[in-house]
């Protein structure tokens, strides 16, 4: 449903966010679409909640290189041999979690209902 995107005047300010503009620019999308798929199918446009945890995803992807976790994990092969970034429950995926449901706890928007 419905996500809040906050500006970078609020990400700054409100929120105390310290990236640069452009930073905060280029993680926007991809933090709204991670608190999007945290929340399903509430509406949370007029909930400051989800504006904070839309800012605490900014930090969390700009921190992962602003790629939306493209660069969380991985596998190389060369000949032989073969290597692997395991994601495991320290990646990309969980941090973004973490980030957005210590913001959204106690506000109804995590409940999925039975």
């Amino acid at each position: 449903m419905a996500v809040p995107q906050p500006d970078y005047m609020y990400y700054s300010t409100t929120w105390g966010g310290d990236l640069p503009e452009a930073a905060f620019d280029a993680s926007l999308r991809h933090a709204t679409a991670a608190v999007a798929d945290v929340i399903g199918f509430h509406d949370a446009m007029g909930s400051d909640a989800a504006k904070r945890a839309v800012c605490a995803a900014v930090d969390v992807d700009a921190a992962w290189g602003g790629e939306g976790g493209a660069a969380s994990g991985g596998s190389v092969s060369i000949g032989s041999f073969s290597a692997s970034a395991g994601t495991g429950d320290g990646g990309y995926d969980a941090d973004m979690r973490r980030a957005i449901r210590a913001q959204l706890v106690g506000t109804g928007l995590l409940f999925q209902g039975v």
